[in-house]
């Protein structure tokens, strides 16, 4: 009976890493997808289009305002053409 349960608690570990290693590609897909002109939405809300990029910094401009965040603060990016 323990054997069964460390297997099942081995395998929801298992499970766990896996999953975390997929959305940890997938994010550094996203970020690296970045670029000049793209529209970003940052994860306190913001939307905003990237007007520069600085090594791990990106300036964004939303509305009138312009700042820099670096990149893991994006959370969602569109690119240049699409809406």
């Amino acid at each position: 009976m323990d054997f069964l349960l460390l297997g099942a608690l081995a395998l929801m570990i298992v499970f766990l890493m896996m999953q975390n290693k997929r959305r940890r590609k997938e994010v550094e897909l996203m970020q690296s997808s970045i670029e000049v002109g793209a529209q970003v939405t940052l994860h306190a809300g913001i939307k905003g289009t990237v007007a520069a990029i600085h090594g791990d910094d990106i300036e964004v401009e939303s509305g009138k305002s312009k700042f820099v965040v670096v990149r893991g603060a994006v959370a969602k990016v569109t690119a240049a053409g699409e809406k």
